[in-house]
C-alpha cells in the first residue's frame, strides 16, 4: 500500500464517521479508547514502513540492528515495505472487528452510554435502549454501590474516618471502628488521592432512574425481555418498589404478557407440594425459584391489589365477571384466575422451602368479598341452575379451592416444616401457612354464606366442600387447633374481633348438604346444633 492509499484509506474513514447518524457514532464511541491505542499504534506502523528508507538513511546506528532484522530492498523483487503496510491495514481492520465485537462493558463508558440511551429514549427506540443497556447493567449497578475499582477504596477511607470519629455512627451502623481515631485522621487526606468515579456513579444513577421511570421501556419488558425486567426489580429502594408494582399491574392488564404465558406454563406438580416452575419462566424462577426474594420485595402486593381494583373499579370487567362461565382453556386470559394462580405458585413454593412467612395468602378472602360485593347478574345469558352460573362463581370458587388445599399442606410438608409447628398452628408464634389458609378459609365462606347475592345452590356447594376438608383434618394432635378453629369460628365469627353467630344460617344451607358428609363431621353438626338451639 502506497502512502497516497493509506491516506485515501483515512479519508474513507473519517469520510463514513461523518454521514453516521448522532446515535451510531455514541455507539462507536463506547469502546473507543482500545479502538484508538490499537488505531495509533496501526498508523504508527504503516508510518515507519512507508517511510522505511527514509528512516533508515537517517537512524543512529544504534537502531541498525532493528533495520537489518527487517532488511527491505529498494526497486527490488520480493517482499516490499508497501505489501507490509497493506497487511499491517488488514490486520488493523481484523482487530477492530474483534474489538467491537468482544468488547466488555467498562465503567469508563457510563457517560457516552448515558447520552446515548437519552438519544434512543428520545426518539422512542426502546427495544434498541434495553439492548444497549442490558450488558452494562451489572457495570451500573457495580458503580451506583460504589464498587468499582477505587471507588471502593476511596469510600472505605471516608467511612473508616467517620466510623472512628464518630462512634454513635458506627453503633448505628453496627460496625466497630476498625482503626484508631488517630490512624483514621491521618489515613483521611488519602481519599483525594483515589479515584472516586462520581462521573461513573452520576451517569450510572441516571441510567437507572431513565430506565424505571420510563413507561414506554416498561411497557416493552411486560412484552419482552423478562431477564431485563428481572434485574430491575430484584432490587431494593423506592424506586424498584414503583417499578415492581407498575410493572405488574401493566402485566395483568395486558394479556400477551410474558407473565400470563409463564403462568399458563407452570401447571405440573412437584413433590412433596408446589409446581415445577421451568428455568424459561424467569420472573416466576427469579421470586419463587427461592421463595425468600418474592417474601423479601413483596411481591404480592401489587399483583393482589391490581386484582382487587379490577374487580372494584373497572365496570366492563364487573360486567364480564357477572356473565356466563367461560371454557377453562378461556380462564387463562383472566386476570383475577391468573392472580389465584400465581398466590398458588407463590404460597405452595414458600411451603415447600420451607420459608417462614404466609406470603400474604390473605387476599384470597379479599378477592372473595369483591367478587360477592360486585355479583349482580344481569345477563340473560347466565344459567342460575349451573354449577357456576357466572365467571364470578368461578372464580369464588377457585379462591377458595386453593385456601382449602393450602390446608391440606399438614398432610404433606415434612413434620420438621416450620409451618407445623404446635405453636404456629395456633398462630401463636412464627407464621404457618395452614394456620392462616383455615383462618383466611372460614372467613371467605363467611362472606359467601352472609351474601343475600349468591344462589343457594352455589352456597350450599362450597360450604359441604368446606366441611369435607374440616372432616378430613385430624381430631387429635396439633393439627386438630385448626379443626376446632374452622368449625367454631365458622359458625360463632372471630373471638377476638367480634362475634357473629351464623348459625342460623349455615343451618339453613347445611340442610342440602350430603348427609355423609356431615355423618363425617360431627362435631360440626354438634357445635352448630348447640348454637341453633341457643339461638
Amino acid at each position: 500500500m502506497s502512502l497516497d492509499g493509506f491516506l485515501t484509506f483515512i479519508g474513507l474513514m473519517i469520510a463514513t464517521y461523518a454521514i453516521l447518524s448522532p446515535i451510531s457514532r455514541l455507539r462507536l464511541r463506547l469502546n473507543m479508547y482500545r479502538q484508538l491505542v490499537l488505531g495509533a499504534v496501526a498508523a504508527t506502523l504503516v508510518g515507519v514502513l512507508e517511510f522505511y528508507f527514509e528512516l533508515k538513511s537517517i537512524a543512529p546506528e544504534g537502531l541498525s540492528p532493528v533495520f537489518s532484522f527487517v532488511d527491505f530492498q529498494e526497486q527490488k523483487p520480493g517482499f516490499s515495505n508497501e505489501e507490509a503496510a497493506f497487511l499491517v491495514v488488514v490486520a488493523w481492520l481484523v482487530l477492530a472487528l474483534l474489538l467491537h465485537a468482544n468488547a466488555k462493558p467498562r465503567a469508563i463508558s457510563l457517560g457516552t452510554l448515558e447520552t446515548l440511551s437519552e438519544r434512543l429514549h428520545d426518539e422512542g427506540r426502546y427495544l434498541e435502549l434495553v439492548e444497549l443497556v442490558g450488558p452494562y447493567l451489572k457495570t451500573t449497578r457495580r458503580a451506583i454501590e460504589k464498587k468499582l475499582l477505587g471507588q471502593r477504596f476511596h469510600h472505605w477511607i471516608l467511612n473508616t474516618h467517620s466510623n472512628a470519629v464518630n462512634p454513635f455512627f458506627a453503633m448505628h451502623n453496627d460496625d466497630k471502628p476498625i482503626l484508631p481515631n488517630w490512624v483514621a485522621e491521618r489515613i483521611k487526606p488519602l481519599a483525594s488521592l483515589v479515584p472516586a468515579r462520581r462521573k461513573a456513579y452520576h451517569a450510572a444513577l441516571d441510567i437507572e432512574d431513565l430506565l424505571l421511570q420510563s413507561d414506554g421501556v416498561r411497557q416493552l419488558l411486560v412484552r419482552l425481555k423478562p431477564e431485563f425486567a428481572m434485574a430491575l426489580m430484584d432490587r431494593t429502594g423506592w424506586s424498584h418498589d414503583e417499578f415492581r408494582t407498575r410493572f405488574f399491574r401493566d402485566a395483568l392488564n395486558y394479556k400477551a404478557s410474558h407473565f400470563y404465558k409463564e403462568l399458563k406454563a407452570t401447571q405440573n406438580f412437584a413433590k412433596p407440594v408446589g409446581f415445577v416452575i421451568e428455568p424459561k419462566s424467569v420472573l416466576l424462577t427469579g421470586f419463587f425459584g427461592d421463595a425468600k426474594v418474592g417474601a423479601k420485595y413483596g411481591i404480592w402486593k401489587p399483583v393482589g391489589d391490581e386484582a382487587v381494583r379490577l374487580i372494584r373499579a373497572d365496570r366492563e370487567y364487573s360486567k364480564l365477571l357477572n356473565g356466563p362461565c367461560p371454557y377453562d382453556e378461556e380462564l387463562w386470559s383472566d386476570p383475577t384466575y391468573n392472580t389465584i394462580h400465581f398466590f398458588d405458585i407463590m404460597v405452595t413454593s414458600a411451603a415447600r422451602q420451607d420459608v417462614p412467612d404466609h406470603m400474604w395468602l390473605m387476599y384470597m378472602s379479599v378477592i372473595v368479598r369483591e367478587l360477592e360485593a360486585i355479583h349482580d347478574v344481569t345477563d340473560d345469558r347466565v344459567d342460575l341452575a349451573a354449577e357456576f352460573p357466572t365467571l364470578g362463581n368461578r372464580l369464588i370458587y377457585e379462591a377458595t379451592r386453593r385456601l382449602r388445599e393450602w390446608i391440606r399442606l399438614v398432610g404433606d410438608l415434612p413434620e420438621d416444616s416450620s409451618h407445623l409447628r404446635p405453636k404456629n398452628l395456633r398462630g401463636l408464634d412464627g407464621p404457618s401457612i395452614p394456620y392462616w389458609a383455615a383462618k383466611d378459609c372460614l372467613n371467605a365462606i363467611r362472606y359467601v354464606i352472609k351474601s343475600e347475592r349468591l344462589t343457594d345452590a352455589f352456597v350450599s356447594g362450597l360450604l359441604e366442600s368446606y366441611i369435607r376438608d374440616v372432616a378430613a383434618l385430624p381430631k387429635n394432635g396439633p393439627v386438630s387447633q385448626l379443626r376446632n378453629m374452622m368449625v367454631s369460628e365458622l359458625i360463632n365469627g372471630d373471638p377476638i374481633y367480634g362475634r357473629e353467630s351464623l348459625a342460623g344460617k349455615i343451618a339453613k344451607f347445611a340442610q342440602n348438604v350430603d348427609h355423609v358428609v356431615l355423618h363425617d363431621a360431627p362435631d360440626f353438626q354438634k357445635a352448630l346444633k348447640k348454637q341453633t338451639s341457643e339461638f
